[in-house]
C-alpha cells in the first residue's frame, strides 16, 4: 500500500496563545524526497506502530469523538480543506516547549481497506518550510533532515472506510528520548481524544499483582528486599507511560528479581504492553508491606510508609537484623495471614 495523498501543514504551538498564529497547509508531489521519507515512513507503520489506541466516545456513552469525525472527514476527502482543522486541532494541544512541527497526512487504499496515517516531525528536521500570503511550499534539506528523520511520531489507521472505521489505531513514537517528555499526553491524549488501548488501572494491576506473587513465591530474601524496595518508590511514576519491562529496567532490579517478577504475568506480551502509571490502583493492589522474620514476628505497614515506621537496623554477623517502631497503642487485631 502506498501513498495516494499527501499533505502537510506548519502548525504553531498555539495552546494559550492570545493571539493564534494561522496555520497553512499544502499538498505534497508524490515524488521526489520529500514524499520518499513519508512514503517510508508510511510503510514502516505496519511494523513499527506497535502501541494500541482506541478513540475516547462521549461523556454519556455515545459513539462520538471530534477528533475521529475529523479524520474520517479528511480520509473521504483528502485536501488541505479536509486536513486545516486536524491541523488546527493539533495547534490548539501543542505548547511551546513541543514547538513548531509539521504535520503530515497520507492515504492510501488497497484491497477495499484504506489506511491513513497521521505524522508530525519537529520543524527543524530539516524539511524547509516556506511560508507566504499565498501558500505554503515545502522542501527537502537533505544535509539536516537526514540525521534526524527517523525522528517523529505517528498513528496508522486502517479499515473500510465506512461510518464505524477508526475507533482504534496504532502508534509510533520515535521522539521518546528527546527533550518533549510530555509527547503523550499532548499527542495521544489531547491531540487524538484517544488512549491506550491497555487501560491504566489494567496495565498497572497486571505489574503490582505480578510483583506481589513474585514476593510471595521467592526463596531469596535479597529479591523480596528489591521487589519491596521497588513498590515502595513506585507510587512516585504515577501518571508516566511505561511497559511493565520499562518498570523493570527503571528501577534496575537484578536479573533474578526481574525474572521473577516476569514470570508472573501471564503471557510475555502482557510485560510490553503499554500503559499509563496510576498510582492509586498500584497501592490499592500492594496497600501493605509485610516484613517476616525467623522468629515468628511480622512487621507490617503501609507499603509507601514502611520505612517511615519501622527503623531498621544494621544486620549482625548472623544476619540477624533488628526493627524498632514507636507509638502509641490503639488497638490489636488477630488475624488471619493469607500465603
Amino acid at each position: 500500500m502506498t501513498i495516494q495523498h499527501l499533505h502537510t501543514f506548519l502548525v504553531y504551538p498555539n495552546k494559550g496563545a492570545a493571539e493564534p498564529h494561522a496555520i497553512s497547509g499544502a499538498g505534497v508531489p508524490l515524488e521526489g524526497e520529500v514524499f520518499d521519507v513519508l512514503d517510508d515512513v508510511y510503510s514502516a507503520t505496519d511494523r513499527e506502530c506497535k502501541i494500541d489506541i482506541s478513540f475516547n466516545r462521549a461523556a454519556d456513552g455515545e459513539a462520538a469523538n471530534e477528533c475521529r469525525d475529523l479524520l474520517l472527514a479528511y480520509a473521504n476527502a483528502p485536501s488541505v480543506a479536509t486536513g486545516l482543522p486536524l491541523a488546527d486541532r493539533l495547534g490548539i494541544h501543542t505548547t511551546r516547549r513541543s514547538a513548531l512541527g509539521l504535520l503530515f497526512l497520507a492515504v492510501g487504499t488497497i484491497d477495499q481497506e484504506t489506511k491513513v496515517i497521521v505524522a508530525r516531525f519537529a520543524a527543524n528536521s530539516g524539511i524547509l518550510a516556506n511560508e507566504n500570503p499565498e501558500q505554503l511550499t515545502v522542501s527537502f534539506i537533505k544535509q539536516v533532515f537526514m540525521r534526524s528523520a527517523g525522528a517523529y511520531k505517528a498513528v496508522a489507521y486502517q479499515g473500510p472506510l465506512t461510518p464505524q472505521a477508526f475507533w482504534s489505531g496504532k502508534a509510533v513514537d520515535r521522539q521518546i528520548n528527546s527533550r518533549e517528555v510530555e509527547v503523550s499526553q499532548y499527542w495521544i491524549t489531547d491531540f487524538l481524544d484517544s488512549d491506550f488501548r491497555t487501560t491504566s488501572a489494567q496495565g498497572t494491576r497486571v505489574l503490582a499483582v505480578a510483583m506481589r506473587n513474585a514476593a510471595r513465591k521467592s526463596n531469596n530474601i535479597k529479591v523480596k528486599q528489591e521487589i519491596a524496595a521497588s513498590a515502595t518508590l513506585a507510587p512516585n511514576l504515577n501518571q508516566q507511560v511505561m511497559t511493565g519491562v520499562e518498570f523493570l529496567e527503571q528501577f534496575a532490579l537484578s536479573a533474578e528479581a526481574k525474572h521473577a517478577i516476569s514470570s508472573e504475568f501471564r503471557h510475555a506480551g502482557l510485560a510490553n504492553e503499554q500503559f499509563r502509571f496510576s498510582s492509586e490502583e498500584f497501592e490499592r493492589q500492594l496497600p501493605y508491606r509485610t516484613v517476616e522474620l525467623n522468629s515468628g514476628a511480622m512487621l507490617t505497614a503501609p507499603a509507601a510508609e514502611f520505612d517511615e515506621v519501622f527503623e531498621r537496623g544494621d544486620a549482625n554477623e548472623a544476619g540477624e537484623v533488628t526493627y524498632t517502631a514507636t507509638g502509641v497503642e490503639v488497638g490489636v487485631k488477630l488475624t488471619r495471614i493469607a500465603r
